[in-house]
């Protein structure tokens, strides 16, 4: 089983800032650190919609299901996933919606000379602006990230379903300490045995029958 065999790809039809990365003119070098199985990793439809106050609030929804609404222009497939930004040094949210940057990826996940993407660094290289603009992907050697990088990583929780209804994939609930299983109780002590009398031997010449 490769890396992306459990999510379903839309069908050809022909980021922000904080939390969420921008790509940079030039090269743009992250580490993939989550997956489909953690939720560190999702895919589905993105569409944009006027809100009643001018502004622009994007839609999510996984492939397959209905569209939440009507949208003005034909809604993408993305994808989303919890990256290490090395500009930032810090996780951060990629989501990418250009056909050649997911197809690259899906080709890197399926080659078994690259294979789970959590194991080599990326980079994406954009240059231009507007409709002039152009993006790659390649991927790095195989290498380990440090120990410092690793432990940030493990310490940001994510859980990217959350776009799907419009919240804060950051806003993950700590995990409370596990209680303490209850003790079970001690079996009873086991009560006495009680000695069988003795039957007197019937040679016995005291015995009166």
């Amino acid at each position: 089983m490769t890396f992306l065999d459990n999510i379903e790809r839309a069908p050809d039809s022909g980021g922000g800032s904080g939390n969420y990365v921008k790509l940079q003119q030039g090269k743009n070098s992250f580490r993939i650190v989550g997956s489909h199985a953690d939720n560190g990793f999702i895919n589905g439809m993105l569409g944009w919609a006027t809100n009643e106050d001018g502004g622009r609030k994007p839609y999510r929804w996984k492939v397959g299901e209905e569209a939440p609404r009507k949208f003005e222009d034909k809604p993408k497939e993305f994808f989303a996933m919890k990256v290490y930004n090395y500009a930032e040094d810090r996780v951060q949210v990629l989501e990418i919606t250009q056909k050649i940057l997911k197809d690259t990826l899906y080709f890197y996940c399926q080659n078994p000379d690259w294979g789970d993407p959590r194991a080599y660094d990326i980079d994406i290289i954009k240059n231009g602006e507007g409709l002039e603009t152009s993006y790659a992907m390649v991927a790095k050697p195989h290498k380990k990230m440090t120990d410092e990088q690793r432990q940030v990583c493990i310490d940001t929780k994510v859980d990217l379903t959350a776009l799907y209804d419009s919240g804060d994939p950051f806003d993950v609930p700590e995990e409370s300490e596990p209680q303490p299983k209850p003790q079970p109780e001690p079996d009873p002590e086991p009560e006495p045995k009680l000695e069988p009398e003795s039957k007197p031997e019937t040679n016995d010449p005291n015995v009166p029958f």
